[in-house]
């Protein structure tokens, strides 16, 4: 297995191997990994990008080109001051309190109502369908769903 060479300036060594697996060594800490092949195609477009600056600072141009940047989650490029750029969108702590008092609903049912809980509001069974299906009228499914409904007001606010 031969890794070319890559330019000093870029941070990666990117080779393929034999059985078609884009591999990739980062320079500073040794590690090689297997990465994807939209990945790598990344990673060659900026090895190129890069040489073609090298390029032209080589031949006597006075064109300014722009510093590599190094492709990864771990290290924050020079022009952004904080890290929420890393953030995940998606609000975990909400979700998990929402769920948990999803939990504390379920458990303050009765059986009956939670087979409706079930079938009407998670799974959008019909309320009619619902009481043929159980041999009860269509009257008492909708009390349970009034009962049910006025729970989950008390426990979710």
């Amino acid at each position: 297995m031969s890794i070319p060479k890559t330019p000093a300036e870029f941070d990666y060594d990117l080779w393929t191997t034999e059985k078609g697996k884009c591999m990739v060594r980062i320079k500073a800490t040794g590690e090689v990994t297997e990465v994807e092949r939209a990945v790598m195609q990344v990673l060659r477009a900026e090895e190129k990008r890069l040489r073609r600056a090298l390029s032209t600072e080589q031949g006597g141009k006075t064109e300014e080109a722009p510093s590599p940047s190094v492709l990864s989650l771990d290290v924050l490029p020079e022009n952004i001051a904080d890290s929420r750029w890393l953030m995940d969108s998606c609000d975990y702590a909400e979700e998990v309190s929402t769920k948990l008092l999803e939990y504390d609903l379920r458990e303050s049912l009765t059986p009956i109502q939670y087979g409706i809980y079930q079938a009407c509001i998670l799974n959008g069974v019909s309320y009619k369908a619902y009481a043929d299906r159980m041999g009860v009228s269509y009257q008492s499914v909708q009390n349970a769903i009034r009962l049910i409904q006025k729970k989950a007001k008390n426990i979710f606010g």
